[in-house]
């Protein structure tokens, strides 16, 4: 611990992997270490947690800073000039899992290492999956500037896995953005445009308690003015890949008519809404 200690005074990062789970060692370094320092903790393998909750986090907890941001960056941003304002501030951040699931993607992992490359800011962090390496790229690699460590502890991964079934299960809301996202991907640009259309006009009657749903028809309609689709057997066809993938659901009303709805809940749809803008 007191190598490790050493180790990030000198600027590096601690990257600690193996066979079975750190997260009791981490938590004794902790407790031995930081219990005097700033410091946060995060659980990587947490379903829910996001880019947004840790740079929350360490601006408004750890920097105690009032207001919000409008970007990532912006946020990023302002952690790296309070801290070089402070020279003497050092803030230590100890993720466990940071190869999670909810933190493998690029911009995540980007940010992560945009910190952990600030002088003041002090960087523990553990893995567990094999391919966890592969996430970062020489220019990560050189921002996180790892020392690795290898504490194999044969310990049960109890807490890191006691979140499976819920993943499985029922999606949790982030889970859901990145499958959503993930799929979205693969898509061509129009029918990207076509799901877009779909989930605005679902937000803006979110809080209409008779919304059933869509209309095909209204729905061919928007497309066409948006000029998307120029058949409706066209729009058919993206439909059915929809479904395919369990982006959508359709059903017939009592009058017949089929109505179209995102099988996700609002907030999430919000939150893709505002990464498609960020993009």
């Amino acid at each position: 611990f007191n190598k490790w200690m050493l180790q990030l005074r000198l600027g590096f990062s601690v990257l600690v992997y193996g066979l079975g789970s750190k997260k009791a060692l981490l938590e004794d370094f902790r407790v031995a270490h930081l219990s005097q320092e700033i410091h946060l903790v995060v659980n990587g393998f947490f379903p829910s947690i996001t880019l947004k909750a840790i740079l929350n986090s360490l601006t408004c907890e750890v920097l105690e800073h009032e207001g919000s941001f409008r970007t990532p960056s912006d946020q990023i941003q302002f952690i790296a000039q309070t801290l070089k304002g402070n020279p003497g501030l050092r803030v230590f951040l100890l993720i466990h899992n940071i190869d999670g699931q909810m933190l493998r993607g690029e911009k995540t992992q980007s940010a992560l290492g945009q910190l952990a490359s600030l002088p003041n800011l002090h960087l523990v962090a553990s893995i567990d999956h094999i391919n966890a390496p592969l996430v970062w790229d020489q220019f990560k690699q050189s921002q996180f500037n790892w020392l690795w460590w290898e504490c194999v502890t044969f310990q049960h991964y109890a807490e890191e896995t006691s979140y499976e079934n819920s993943l499985l299960v029922q999606q949790t809301g982030a889970l859901a953005l990145s499958s959503l996202t993930h799929v979205l991907r693969s898509l061509t640009p129009n029918a990207r445009g076509i799901f877009r259309l779909l989930v605005k006009f679902q937000l803006e009657n979110k809080d209409n308690p008779s919304y059933t749903g869509l209309s095909f028809q209204d729905f061919y309609q928007r497309c066409r003015e948006a000029f998307l689709v120029n058949s409706d057997l066209t729009l058919r066809t993206q439909l059915t890949e929809f479904r395919d993938h369990k982006l959508i659901r359709t059903r017939k009303g009592a009058d017949g008519v089929e109505y179209l709805n995102v099988a996700v809940d609002a907030n999430t749809l919000m939150d893709f809404l505002e990464n498609e803008k960020d993009e």
